[in-house]
């Protein structure tokens, strides 16, 4: 293979070459990059045939260290199991061996997604589109050709309900849903009403979403019709978005990240939330801004369950051959001095492995 160095340049499988990933100095080729601090292993995954390229032990040392930092300093945690964490770190997708302890970051990166949310609602671009839709649309109600669903209230923050209603329309939710009590019909959770809904849990712990009946009284919980299943989650998303069109500036999504932080994972925190029986309203922008972080997340999360399982499965593959690779056809003394190099925090607490002392005379 070509190299640079001893480091790996292209896959010893497929030949594709590795991407530069303008991130690691010591590793500075891979878009996908597993490693192992406690074993002190290092594999660049390939892009192409998704195969592991074990890299040299005598260029693993520099780059072990750099990856380790990474991981707890700025990696946003995307997904985890008992064995493997992967991380976002740049551009670079890293692939953590081992029982991580990391801090769990997830909703940093959607915070940055509602950050751009806000610069694009402030541009001069947004607001132009806005009015001239806005003042279309007030020239059309004038001549009684409006539509009367059109939630745009003009003396409060017609920007805002122009832009919400361009990207969102009118109703979050339709379908058929009764209440309780007096047995009335929901067949569209209009946007108006969104700010009264509060998310709820059913009895084995799935997200539902509460809809105040107006012919009830809507602030009595059991007086509510239930959107269930799928559905809940998918227009309380909605809602969320809809009503955090405009975005959070850094200080609102520090104070929002600060609520997840100190309710100790995003499940927590919306667990938290669904037991206070709070409307949106009640929670308050920050509150607000935290829960879209938190159900999206939690949504992203379970979509890379799978992939992170498959990770997982390849890594046990991978794993056999490095240790073969490693403990009996590397030379003893490389190995020990490569195992004494790793950083103090990572480094093995247990002696070299017995089946090191048979490689001795290689």
């Amino acid at each position: 293979p070509v190299r640079g160095g001893d480091v790996i340049h292209r896959c010893l499988f497929c030949r594709t070459s590795f991407k530069k990933n303008e991130t690691f100095h010591a590793i500075p080729r891979g878009r996908r990059i597993a490693f192992d601090p406690e074993r002190g292993r290092l594999w660049v995954v390939c892009g192409k045939c998704f195969r592991w390229n074990l890299q040299p032990v005598e260029e693993r040392d520099a780059a072990l260290y750099e990856l380790e930092k990474a991981a707890h300093d700025t990696g946003v945690v995307v997904a985890h199991t008992a064995n493997i964490t992967l991380l976002h770190a740049g551009r670079t997708l890293l692939i953590r061996v081992g029982a991580a302890r990391l801090h769990e970051r997830a909703w940093w990166r959607y915070g940055r997604e509602l950050r751009k949310r806000r610069d694009a609602f402030d541009s001069a671009t947004s607001k132009v589109t806005a009015y001239t839709f806005g003042a279309l649309q007030r020239l059309a109600d004038l001549v009684g050709l409006g539509d009367p669903d059109t939630p745009i209230h003009w003396d409060d923050d017609p920007v805002a309900d122009i832009i919400r209603w361009r990207r969102f329309g009118w109703a979050a939710w339709h379908g058929r849903e009764t209440c309780p009590y007096c047995r009335s019909t929901l067949r569209a959770l209009t946007y108006e009403l969104s700010w009264w809904v509060y998310p709820l849990q059913d009895a084995e712990g799935r997200l539902e979403l509460g809809v105040p009946c107006p012919r009830c009284d809507p602030w009595t919980p059991e007086n509510v019709y239930r959107i269930r299943g799928r559905s809940a989650e998918t227009a309380l998303r909605r809602v969320l978005a809809y009503q955090n069109v405009s975005g959070a500036s850094e200080g609102l999504v520090r104070h929002a990240s600060q609520a997840i932080e100190e309710a100790g994972s995003l499940e927590s925190f919306t667990s938290s939330a669904i037991a206070r029986r709070e409307s949106l309203w009640k929670m308050g922008t920050a509150g607000a801004i935290a829960l879209e972080i938190a159900v999206n997340e939690s949504a992203e999360s379970r979509l890379l369950e799978r992939d992170v399982r498959d990770v997982e499965f390849m890594w046990r593959q991978e794993e056999a051959l490095a240790r073969i690779m490693d403990e009996e056809l590397t030379p003893l003394a490389v190995l020990e001095a490569h195992l004494r190099k790793l950083p103090v925090r990572i480094r093995r607490r247990e002696k070299i492995p017995r089946i090191l002392l048979r490689a001795g005379d290689l």
